[in-house]
């Protein structure tokens, strides 16, 4: 496994040559959220941490309220105009706040990757915690002894970044397999950062980390 962070404007100015000594290998950075903000961080850590040799990455944070067409036109404005010409980890949503209902939501995240791939050519990433999709997405159901689809089966499609503060191993989400990344922690200390900060895993070495940022 590898190291990571990730950050938003929440952590400040970062030093992003003493995050590297830390050990970090890869850092997950928020774009943009709804319809029309940008983080004031961003364009700057995609730079600095680029220059850094750190593999960057980007999300999205979702918010049911907005139409996730708009939504996803603006995210992928953001990255055209801010990110920089360095390649990424894939585009990812991150999706924390409920609305819309199970059957809504469910719609919502997969019309909004949908665009991400007509707009970029990438297969997006889901950020989510197990606790927030079991009880705001559909459910597999059991029924004559048989299990019935409850239509996230798409989603399996999508790498899995799962966020679960767990000293074991993080609960297994349905209908993934596995995940790519793990957030583990939100109260991270790191040298070149001032503020606690997410840390993470990902699944695997430095080669398959290079494959996603190819993908």
């Amino acid at each position: 496994m590898l190291f990571g962070i990730d950050v938003s404007h929440h952590q400040d100015w970062i030093d992003w040559q003493k995050v590297r000594t830390s050990g970090v290998r890869f850092a997950i950075f928020k774009a943009s959220e709804g319809d029309g903000f940008i983080d004031p961080m961003f364009e700057e850590n995609m730079r600095a941490a680029g220059e850094a040799g750190i593999v960057t990455g980007t999300y999205h944070f979702f918010l049911p309220r907005f139409d996730p067409l708009a939504q996803a036109r603006h995210y992928v404005r953001t990255l055209q105009e801010q990110a920089g010409s360095r390649p990424t980890l894939p585009p990812c949503v991150d999706v924390e706040t409920p609305g819309l209902g199970k059957t809504g939501l469910n719609q919502a995240l997969k019309v909004f990757l949908e665009e991400i791939f007509r707009l970029t050519g990438r297969t997006g990433m889901i950020y989510v915690s197990p606790g927030f999709w079991s009880t705001n997405l559909p459910a597999p159901v059991l029924s004559n002894y048989k299990l019935q689809n409850p239509g996230v089966d798409w989603a399996a499609e999508h790498p899995l970044w799962v966020a679960h503060y767990t000293t074991g191993w993080p609960y297994q989400v349905y209908p993934w397999a596995g995940w790519a990344f793990w957030q583990y922690s939100s109260s991270g200390r790191i040298a070149g950062i001032g503020t606690k900060v997410d840390l993470d895993h990902f699944s695997g070495g430095p080669a398959d980390l290079a494959a996603l940022v190819e993908s």
